[in-house]
Formats: C-alpha cells, structure tokens, sequence
C-alpha cells in the first residue's frame, strides 16, 4: 500500500528490514532471558547428576551471540523487503 502512495523502493525495503531487526533483537533478547532463568532453576540439579558446578553464561558469548543473531535476522529480513519492494501498485491493491 506504501508503494501505491508514492514510497520509493529503497524506503520500503529500509521499513521491513527494520521491522526484521526489531522482532529479531526483542525476541531474541527474550530468549537470552528465558535460558539464564531455566539455567539458573536448574543449577542445582545440574551439580547433582552431570557434576557441572556453578552454570553460568558468560557476559562476551551473550553479547556475542545477540549480534549474531540481529545480523542474520536482518539477512533473513532482506529476501521479502526486496520481494515487497519488486509489487506494483495495482497488485499490491488487487485484492485476492
């Protein structure tokens, strides 16, 4: 519909793969969230059968692993910004 009210291209492709980043960087950071809790319930019972002490995720692989994941978000964010991008108008408006 934005290409129907004059958006260039480019301004489109930028929106999705904004739109890409931002899902991929609140979802992953929610993940992080949610595996250092279950590591942390599960510190205990680790120490008892798999004899691991102390479970932690260290600062750098955290970090690490966080910009991996926004950079590849963003890659897997490009194939439909440029497929959305490529609509003409009227079939962007066409409705099936």
């Amino acid at each position: 519909i934005r290409k129907a009210i004059g958006a260039t291209p480019k301004s489109i492709v930028w929106m999705v793969l904004q739109e890409s980043i931002f899902i991929t960087t609140i979802s992953g950071y929610m993940g992080m969230f949610a595996g250092i809790l279950f590591l942390s319930s599960l510190g205990n019972k680790l120490e008892e059968d798999f004899y691991i002490t102390d479970p932690y995720v260290d600062f750098n692989t955290a970090l690490f692993a966080t910009i991996m994941l926004i950079i590849f978000g963003g890659i897997a964010g490009f194939i439909p910004a440029r497929r959305a991008a490529k609509i003409k108008p009227i079939e962007a408006l066409n409705d099936k």
